[in-house]
């Protein structure tokens, strides 16, 4: 295509973008260059803007000074850049703009922003309401930092991306004396050149005490290394930690989980609850939480949806720290049948009442496990939703004197026909049960028949029956039938 119709192409879309007045402008990959940049600052009205993105344009110091100039852009809270030419001069006229006062996250990837580039935007004392900055692939730490930007971290900056650079021992120690980190909480230093030395730096550095997220993999970090980050008395709110590929031992990943461990302790737990859900933890971390003498007074443990299977349950539940532990929550994790067997053979866990296992992959043979456990006999709440249970795992279930004491069962998506239904209400077991949760089922209007005519009915107080085969004629029923009465909740 002729230069001139690939230009008069671009500012005819360019137009239609305008003129929609779309608070996203996509300008990535139109390789503009700084005179496309002039040109939109100059000719157009850009005050609907909310986010920009430059990417892949060939822009270089001399776009961005025009960028950070135009007072058209006052709305802009989202600026992207990857993928150019910019460098330090570029950057420094972001951190001095009075025109993009209300900016709150940068991305500048793959450019040549260097040390003093990068801290300019850090400690810029205009740019108060920024809060992500990525400077990933740039150079930071190729030079010697010979001067540091004036004034101290006043804006809301929370997320650092600083990966795949040059930063070595030397390099991060200028950052920590310069007070970049003080403000962050996510932190990213992976893929740089940095050594047990400079983790012995960060450690050390209080400027990192608000750090939650820290990413220190593709290093060059030891044990010692690992010792000093796990020892630090600085580091007290870090509950993720990522140290893969190092030069990392037996020794230090211990000494690292275990300090993992005590800060997801100390940080989620409220009074004996212990809130860790989606935390991305695996066998090794339970294995570390398990040997955690602090576990001891945890009352309500909830570990939904991590990365543990039945390996990581059995070195939780043989620790003797759990031996108050009267409600746990496993959903959403593998624990299969083999981990449900190892909780009903563990003798810590008698004083449990409370016990969530939806989404698990059990099936009859760990309910047969659960009904037969000398241990598990406490049990007022069961969840067993979302796994393939079966007739015969329902049989099972209503037939079990374990579960004599269950108050409220869930059995949702377990694919619940009229026989497996059947055993519920017809359980000479179940008496206690005032709960029933069953929505998402095959339950036809023979079984409702049969439950208005069970003593179970009489006993219900809230009954979940949504998402069955039931047929308008039937919910009719549920609506006026006077046996259902004495449930508070009915729900069809």
């Amino acid at each position: 295509m002729h230069p001139k119709n690939k230009d008069l192409n671009f500012i005819q879309a360019l137009n239609d973008k305008l003129v929609r007045k779309d608070s996203f402008l996509d300008l990535s990959y139109e390789r503009i260059g700084n005179v496309g940049i002039v040109f939109l600052c100059r000719n157009k009205d850009l005050s609907h803007v909310r986010k920009l993105d430059l990417s892949w344009n060939e822009i270089s110091d001399e776009g961005l000074v025009a960028l950070a100039n135009s007072s058209s852009l006052a709305g802009l809270k989202h600026l992207i850049l990857n993928a150019n030419q910019i460098g330090d001069a570029g950057v420094q006229s972001l951190a001095v703009s009075k025109n993009l006062l209300n900016l709150e996250s940068i991305e500048l990837t793959n450019n040549q922003v260097s040390d003093f580039g990068a801290l300019s935007l850090v400690k810029s004392q205009t740019l108060l309401n920024l809060g992500f900055l990525d400077l990933e692939m740039n150079r930071l730490g190729q030079d010697k930092l010979t001067r540091f930007p004036d004034g101290v971290v006043v804006s809301k900056l929370r997320v650092l991306n600083l990966r795949r650079n040059f930063l070595g021992d030397q390099s991060i120690s200028e950052w920590a004396q310069s007070g970049a980190f003080e403000k962050v909480v996510h932190l990213n230093l992976g893929w740089n050149k940095i050594t047990s030395q400079g983790a012995r730096i960060l450690a050390h550095s209080p400027t990192l005490n608000r750090v939650e997220a820290l990413v220190l993999d593709s290093n060059h970090i030891s044990d010692s290394g690992a010792l000093d980050i796990a020892g630090s008395k600085h580091l007290n709110n870090l509950v993720q930690l990522y140290m893969q590929d190092n030069e990392i031992g037996m020794a230090g990943e211990t000494v690292l989980r275990a300090m993992r461990s005590r800060n997801l302790l100390v940080k989620n737990r409220v009074d004996d609850n212990l809130n860790l859900n989606e935390q991305r933890l695996d066998n090794k971390d339970l294995i570390s939480l398990a040997r955690y003498e602090k576990m001891d007074g945890i009352v309500s443990l909830s570990l939904r949806n991590n990365y543990f299977d039945y390996h990581g349950i059995q070195e939780l539940v043989n620790s003797s720290h759990l031996k108050n532990l009267k409600s746990l929550n496993l959903m959403s994790n593998t624990v299969e049948d083999k981990g449900l067997v190892t909780l009903a053979e563990s003798p810590h866990l008698s004083q449990v009442e409370s016990l969530n296992l939806e989404n698990t992959g059990i099936t009859s043979l760990g309910i047969l496990a659960l009904s037969q456990s000398p241990y598990l006999r406490q049990l007022k709440e069961l969840n067993l939703s979302n796994n393939n249970l079966g007739e015969k795992g329902l049989r099972i279930l209503a037939e079990s004197e374990n579960l004599k004491n269950l108050t409220k069962l869930s059995i949702y998506g377990v694919s619940v026909g009229d026989t497996g239904f059947q055993a519920i209400v017809q359980s000479n077991t179940l008496n206690q049960l005032a709960e029933l949760e069953i929505m998402g089922n095959i339950i036809t209007r023979k079984n409702l028949d049969s439950l208005a005519n069970s003593t179970l009915v009489s006993r219900l107080k809230k009954l979940d029956l949504r998402r069955n085969t039931l047929k308008d004629v039937d919910l009719i029923f549920l609506s006026d039938s006077k046996k259902f009465d004495n449930i508070e909740v009915l729900r069809f």
